[in-house]
């Protein structure tokens, strides 16, 4: 994820804005050993949301992170929708979609300030 984070020039203060996700995490799954730690899924597609990264990128990322998405699982099945889409949107938006749909937000709204 690292490169992508540097090809777009997004700050990880930036990215944690755009997330709700904590500047730490961020921080962590930008390190280049970040494959080696295992991140909750809902995190990684909030990552791969506010990045606007197109749905391989993303699927790479969760990937690498020795994880992949089922359809058998609705939640997943949900998480594939918004990454098919989820670069037209931001993580806010993702997360109320889920909620009316009855699944868990991907992060907390209260925690993201930057709606872009």
């Amino acid at each position: 994820m690292a490169w992508y984070i540097k090809k777009t020039g997004v700050t990880t203060e930036k990215l944690a804005a755009r997330t709700g996700i904590a500047d730490r995490t961020v921080t962590s799954l930008r390190a280049k050993n970040a494959g080696d730690v295992k991140h909750e899924l809902n995190l990684l597609v909030a990552l791969a949301v506010g990045l606007h990264m197109t749905p391989e990128h993303a699927n790479l990322l969760i990937n690498l992170n020795g994880q992949f998405l089922r359809k058998k699982k609705p939640i997943e099945r949900y998480y594939m929708y918004l990454l098919s889409i989820g670069y037209f949107y931001c993580v806010a938006d993702c997360n109320d979609f889920l909620i009316a749909h009855d699944m868990p937000p991907l992060t907390d709204n209260d925690n993201i300030s930057d709606f872009d």
